[in-house]
């Protein structure tokens, strides 16, 4: 009976892997492609948008596990239904109970890995991505303003330069978009002093002229200087729910406010969700065996867009205080648990398949 159990656990959670590696090739290429485009614009360089498509991409592998395996575990015993295995291994004396087994174990650890990526990994990528995003977009570096080419700093800023020089810029335009008028600076030289704590200093000399242009009139110079200094804070403070997802597990369990409650809620309802959804698919994979893979897949996928969907919504209602903490986003495993019960009463009350 063991070798049954391992060849049914291998042969079900063998798509598993394949749909697993499908999902996370189009996640990838998903944030690849728009770091990409943030790089080409603001002057990444390549190894941090390798990391930070890297760290995306772990963020959600507490969502692609479980969903791989429920589409993974319909498909394997949908072949095997097919197949008339399922009917050769009941006469063995290897029924539901048999299957399940096999699975038991693999479903079991992989709820421990998703259960460890969730409560340890998420604060700690979200954390570093965070950081990197606060180094590399919202602070000023002049080492990444490529001469010749306009360089956007924000929404506000572009920045213009003819050459380089001693870690500065040469022949330096400054444009400020406002929004009832819009600002220039020019000046033959731009140097950057970094004073810590993501204080920021720009100095700039050489017949530096600054206007002002209305949007419904002309340019106006209001001064000109020999040396001109801005301060500012290049690196904000992170938001409060950026703090959330940055913070770790045994803080969050000490919190009460509405929104670390359901941060802390969706890292705990992880493994649930692993487990249920690993039932659902043994509960959607008693049907017809006649009856196409397509089906089967459909299903499963609604089921697994419903359930995720409706985990987010609980989300949001226990962030806004609309919902209880009890139960909480745990409603939503509940819930469809719930839904899996009563689909077995059913079946066993009716005529049934083989599994």
């Amino acid at each position: 009976m063991l070798l049954i159990e391992r060849y049914l656990g291998r042969e079900i959670l063998r798509p598993a892997v394949g749909v697993f590696l499908f999902l996370v090739v189009v996640v990838l290429v998903f944030y690849a492609s728009q770091l990409l485009a943030r790089a080409a614009v603001e002057g990444w360089p390549m190894g941090m948008v390798a990391t930070m498509a890297g760290l995306r991409l772990g963020l959600f592998l507490d969502i692609l596990i479980p969903i791989s395996v429920l589409l993974g575990i319909v498909i394997g015993l949908g072949r095997l239904q097919a197949g008339h295995e399922i009917i050769a291994l009941a006469a063995a004396g290897a029924g539901r109970r048999r299957i399940i087994r096999g699975l038991g174990l693999w479903v079991i650890v992989l709820a421990l890995v998703v259960a460890a990526l969730s409560m340890f990994f998420r604060p700690w990528a979200y954390s570093t991505i965070y950081n990197l995003e606060r180094e590399m977009a919202a602070e000023l570096n002049l080492e990444r303003i490529e001469p010749g080419r306009f360089q956007v700093g924000d929404q506000q800023w572009l920045i213009y330069a003819e050459g380089r020089s001693a870690g500065g810029l040469d022949q330096v335009m400054v444009h400020q978009r406002l929004e009832d008028a819009s600002g220039m600076l020019r000046a033959r030289r731009l140097d950057q002093e970094d004073e810590g704590n993501g204080l920021v200093r720009l100095i700039f000399s050489g017949d530096v002229r600054t206007y002002r242009k209305e949007h419904e009139g002309g340019d106006d110079l209001i001064g000109q200087f020999d040396r001109f200094e801005v301060a500012f804070q290049s690196r904000p403070p992170p938001e409060r729910e950026q703090l959330r997802r940055a913070m770790n597990t045994a803080t969050l369990f000490e919190s009460t406010d509405p929104i670390e409650v359901a941060e802390l809620q969706w890292r705990l309802v992880s493994a649930f969700s692993m487990l249920v959804l690993a039932l659902a698919a043994v509960a959607m994979s008693r049907i017809n065996p006649r009856l196409g893979q397509s089906a089967r897949v459909l299903s499963a996928t609604l089921v697994a867009t419903m359930y995720y969907s409706f985990l987010g919504v609980l989300t949001n209602w226990l962030e806004q205080g609309a919902l209880g903490y009890w139960p909480g986003v745990f409603l939503a495993p509940l819930a469809l648990l719930l839904i899996v019960m009563i689909r077995y009463l059913l079946v066993q009350r009716g005529p049934g398949a083989p599994l």
